[in-house]
């Protein structure tokens, strides 16, 4: 029954994924737009753990704007959605005309140092999109994922990443897979704004504590890794912004609980400076800050 399932999941996505690579790019960000929006007010899913995320987040905003930051976020969604699709009929000249790198230098920099780099991210823009700009510009990158749970769909999604150049390595890689992508001076790109439950280190993100993954941090301070934070906004014209900044660990000897729960900080508030500027552009549809810390938790029992 499950492969049944499975199979007329892939199919139906494979005909929708033949039908977006046939427009024209900006035909295709109006189409992904005009389905997000659809999604927001005829099949409202997960709009309600939205609104409470951005209640939490962002109290001071009106339910109005809220609201509107709601709809736009779906929008995003389904702009992105409709651009993945794109990503083996995407060509490096698109990309050089519809992404522009900034602080490119900090990536150069990186890379000439030879210790490896570790691109932190969140699901925040269009992040495939920068994935495929950093791979244009010449730099060799492996992203790691989570493993769908249709492995039919799992593969699609991974050729589309490997068409454009990028390595993939399922989320949950041995620690030697990472520390060997390292040594040998690639890019590992990380996404960790989600939930990270009792695993995680907690700090601060919106003025709340939250459970965030502790791997990003552990890894560059074990191994002298460059750590860049990464983010590609989406603009109204359908093409995109890319930026590049370096956290820095240089002032950090060696690793401890401490300087652990300083990294992750670091990367936590540049993540939510970016928020706050462009609240739309993130993925408010993740129950961020499912896990309660440790005293709250024992309080409540």
């Amino acid at each position: 029954m499950n492969e049944c399932k499975n199979r007329i999941e892939y199919a139906a996505l494979l005909l929708v994924t033949r039908i977006v690579q046939s427009l024209t790019p900006i035909a295709a960000v109006k189409l992904g737009r005009f389905l997000g929006a659809a999604v927001y007010h005829c099949m409202p899913i997960r709009k309600a753990v939205v609104l409470q995320n951005l209640h939490k987040a962002l109290p001071e905003r009106t339910t109005k704007e809220r609201r509107h930051i709601a709809h736009n976020t779906y929008v995003m969604f389904g702009q992105n959605f409709f651009e993945f699709m794109r990503t083996p009929v995407r060509s490096s000249a698109e990309i050089a005309d519809r992404v522009r790198m900034h602080n490119l230098d900090v990536l150069r920099d990186s890379y000439r140092s030879g210790c490896g780099t570790l691109l932190m991210s969140g699901h925040f823009g269009n992040w495939e999109v920068m994935a495929c700009a950093v791979v244009a510009a010449g730099f060799p990158l492996v992203v790691i994922a989570r493993r769908q749970r249709n492995t039919l769909v799992d593969e699609m999604i991974n050729s589309f990443r490997r068409s454009a150049g990028i390595e993939t390595a399922p989320l949950g890689m041995g620690v030697r897979e990472f520390l060997r992508a390292l040594r040998q001076n690639k890019f590992v790109a990380l996404l960790a704004d989600q939930d990270a439950h009792s695993e995680g280190v907690f700090v601060d993100y919106f003025n709340i504590p939250s459970a965030t993954a502790a791997g990003p941090a552990l890894l560059a301070l074990k191994t002298g890794a460059q750590l860049i934070f990464a983010t590609c906004i989406q603009r109204q014209d359908g093409c995109y912004e890319a930026f590049f900044e370096k956290i820095p660990t240089d002032d950090l000897s060696g690793v401890s609980d401490e300087n652990v729960r300083i990294v992750t900080q670091r990367h936590a508030t540049k993540l939510e400076e970016k928020v706050r500027r462009w609240p739309d552009q993130w993925f408010w549809m993740h129950r961020r800050w499912k896990t309660a810390p440790p005293t709250l938790q024992s309080m409540k029992a």
